[in-house]
């Protein structure tokens, strides 16, 4: 399912290949369509793979594993957005961030879960510094992860000065 989903995406053929390139965990929660029972509680794993690195970014791909749905790829939301810069020049000011959609991937970026708040964070750097960068965050709400969080500093100035494009309450 991963060689077929990926595919050229994700390589590790003699490259780099980190000490723990899939890793699990195992947690519960209860539906929202259910009434709290303790008996309507349900057990998921989430399945990481390293995907591929380069200088310094590395991709993850997440799955979802349920005793009656089996393994399922986790797709993230995002916002889609376009960048002006002065001049039409990436080494130019910003001059605006305009979100104009929401897409979503399967892939993340510099990616960590954490299994006491149930979210997932990225941090994308567009260049070395990570001055220029996307970050975002999901948490896992009532059997999937929803964005709650997605910032983009389009400027490579040197500073991060990233602009929120997503923020609900209650990450």
């Amino acid at each position: 399912m991963h060689a077929l989903s990926f595919g050229e995406q994700c390589h590790s053929n003699g490259g780099y290949l980190p000490d723990d390139p899939i890793e699990s965990w195992t947690f519960s929660y209860v539906p929202s369509w259910s009434e709290g029972a303790e008996e309507d509680k349900e057990d998921v794993t989430l399945v990481r793979i390293f995907c591929s690195s380069g200088a310094y970014n590395e991709t993850h791909v997440y799955y979802l594993l349920r005793e009656y749905e089996g393994m399922t790829s986790v797709g993230f939301a995002q916002p889609a957005f376009d960048v002006k810069y002065e001049n039409d020049d990436f080494d130019g000011a910003v001059e605006a961030i305009t979100t104009v959609g929401m897409s979503a991937t399967g892939l993340l970026v510099n990616s960590l879960f954490d299994p006491e708040t149930l979210s997932i964070d990225s941090f994308s750097k567009w260049r070395g510094l990570g001055d220029a960068s996307s970050s975002g965050k999901w948490v896992f709400r009532d059997g999937a992860f929803a964005l709650v969080h997605f910032a983009v500093d389009a400027s490579y100035d040197g500073e991060m000065n990233p602009e929120v494009l997503v923020d609900y309450p209650g990450d």
